[in-house]
C-alpha cells in the first residue's frame, strides 16, 4: 500500500496540454525553421529547445515535490501548537 505523499506524487502530472493557439505558432515557427536554416542550424536550434524544455520540466515536478513538503511541514507545525481557544 503507497503512503499518502506517493499518491500524490504520483497523481500529479507535470505535464500540460498545450492551448490550440500555441501549437498553431509551433506549426508556423517550423515551416519558418524549414524555409530560413540550413539543416545544422536547425538540428542545434531543436536541440536548445529540447534542453529548455527538459531543464523547465525538471523545475517544475521540483517546484511541486517542494510545495508538497511545505505544506506538510506547515500542516504539521500547525497542528503541533496548542490551541488557545
Amino acid at each position: 500500500m503507497s503512503s499518502i505523499l506517493e499518491h500524490l506524487f504520483y497523481q500529479h502530472d507535470c505535464v500540460r496540454k498545450a492551448d490550440a493557439a500555441a501549437l498553431q505558432r509551433i506549426a508556423a515557427n517550423s515551416a519558418a525553421l524549414k524555409k530560413d536554416f540550413s539543416k545544422r542550424q536547425k538540428k542545434i536550434l531543436l536541440g536548445i529547445i529540447d534542453d529548455k524544455d527538459s531543464i523547465a520540466y525538471d523545475r517544475a515536478c521540483d517546484s511541486f515535490a517542494s510545495g508538497v513538503r511545505y505544506g506538510v511541514l506547515f500542516m504539521l507545525e500547525i497542528l503541533d501548537e496548542p490551541s488557545n481557544l
